[in-house]
């Protein structure tokens, strides 16, 4: 294990008991990094949907490039606000091996049909967790499988994994929709949560924030410039009509009142994009502002042409739309270090809220428009029957477990011997593992195969 820098406390570059690493020259974040790189869940995200699936359109981002992306920006903060860039680096290149195939759509269905599965199987869902992308991230890099298929975990720091926990805690815990905990990665979350402060139990650590806001803007810059580029996002209309924006706000301002949100214990917060005012401020200062990030936009025509004022209205936007985010955050407590759970990141209101309005944009634009509401139903009906499908599998006589591959049968048929109920929960826990580690192609496929819709299956190597 590398020695402990002045940055960090003992204890945050620890990893999981009785997991030593031998000595290696780098630092223990780097080499969590470097050991994220390298794994076939992060590869697996260049076949996963980032807002549509990956070869619809060569030049939208999928979740591979979003991630990366995301990693850079969450570089480049920690290095100016005095994180371990490593670190958040690490966090940034792993927060969505969870994600399953066809993205949150089909994290919703594999939720349901987990629940679902566990009521008919007599076990009360809470025992089991349901499905969520940042719980299954968490559970992919330190779940512990026993048996001679045995898989350890990726044996990261308590550092890097807390700078992952985008919402450290239980299902059951809280009243929001995101946790980062399942029941069967209890004992390792309780070990990463260990020594955080009474007063911070819900709270993410400084890293984690910083990776979580790098996220928010990689998401909000670059969907942006996808979905103008696809002639979807009309933002020479926004910066040049009054009534474009108007009409984004009332569209905005309906959104924000439909979503209730809550902290983790409950109280209720409510959200700045259902006041039409605030929400008009944010709008007209990004659109409108004489020296912002869409000022060229007002002197072009109506969708994304090649041209190049065009291109170079796109090139402004980028370079000032991450200025604006990047230099508009700081420490909360300028004279505590940058680490874990001694200090927060401060996001002025303001900016808060012009990245709220602009990945709303793409709610609006895109991901609310009726074609993708039909693309959506049939993706969530591929996870759905794919879950079931297996689920029954399981349920049936040994041979049907054949529809597995072979290092996942001999896992279930290990499960099966055992007979007890902390082995059909890990059963639920595994068919989730199993179809949330598609990409969106080999669901797809398989869901055609298992359903006798294609002929010539068997030279399909899914």
């Amino acid at each position: 294990m590398g020695q402990a820098t002045p940055d960090y406390e003992a204890e945050s570059l620890e990893r999981p008991p009785g997991r030593e690493d031998p000595p290696d020259y780098r630092h223990p974040f780097a080499r969590d990094y470097d050991r994220l790189l390298h794994a076939e869940a992060f590869r697996r995200l260049q076949g996963k949907t980032q807002v549509i699936a990956p070869g619809e359109a060569d030049f939208l981002r999928t979740r591979l490039t979003h991630t990366v992306e995301v990693g850079q920006h969450a570089r480049r903060l920690a290095e100016r606000l005095g994180a371990h860039p490593d670190c958040c680096d690490a966090a940034a290149i792993m927060h969505d091996f969870g994600h399953p195939p066809f993205g949150h759509i089909g994290e919703e269905a594999l939720c349901a049909a987990v629940d679902r599965t566990a009521q008919r199987w007599g076990i009360d869902p809470a025992e089991v967790g349901g499905y969520e992308g940042n719980a299954q991230t968490f559970r992919l890099v330190t779940s512990v499988l026993a048996g001679p298929d045995a898989r350890p975990g990726m044996n990261l720091t308590r550092g890097t994994l807390d700078a992952v926990l985008k919402y450290p805690w239980f299902r059951e815990d809280v009243t929001q929709p995101k946790w980062c905990f399942y029941p069967t990665e209890a004992e390792v979350g309780a070990w990463v949560r260990a020594g955080v402060p009474d007063e911070r139990r819900y709270a993410r650590s400084f890293e984690a924030q910083v990776m979580d806001w790098a996220d928010d803007v990689a998401y909000a810059v670059h969907d942006v410039e996808d979905w103008y580029l696809a002639g979807v996002f009309p933002l020479g209309m926004l910066a040049q009509a009054s009534r474009a924006r108007e009409r984004l706000v009332e569209q905005i301002v309906a959104r924000g009142r439909r979503r209730a949100k809550e902290t983790p214990d409950g109280t209720p917060i409510e959200d700045p994009r259902s006041d039409p005012d605030e929400v008009g401020r944010a709008v007209e200062g990004l659109f409108t502002d004489p020296g912002g990030a869409f000022a060229a936009f007002a002197e072009l025509g109506g969708e994304y042409d090649g041209s190049p004022e065009a291109n170079a209205a796109l090139r402004i936007m980028r370079k000032r739309t991450f200025e604006q985010f990047t230099n508009g955050v700081s420490l909360a407590d300028p004279a505590a270090p940058a680490r874990r759970h001694h200090n927060d990141l401060h996001i002025p209101h303001e900016l808060r809220l012009r990245n709220d309005v602009l990945r709303d944009c793409i709610w609006i634009y895109v991901i609310d428009h009726p074609r993708m509401a039909t693309y959506q139903r049939g993706q969530r009906r591929i996870v759905d029957e794919l879950y079931e499908i297996h689920a029954d599998a399981v349920a049936q006589q040994p041979s049907a477990l054949g529809v597995f591959p072979r290092d996942v049968q001999r896992h279930l048929a290990g499960l099966q011997e055992a007979a007890d109920r902390a082995s059909a929960v890990e059963t639920l826990r595994v068919l989730a593992d199993h179809v949330g580690s598609f990409t969106d192609s080999q669901a797809a496929r398989l869901h055609r195969r298992l359903t006798g819709e294609v002929d010539t299956p068997f030279f399909d190597f899914v």
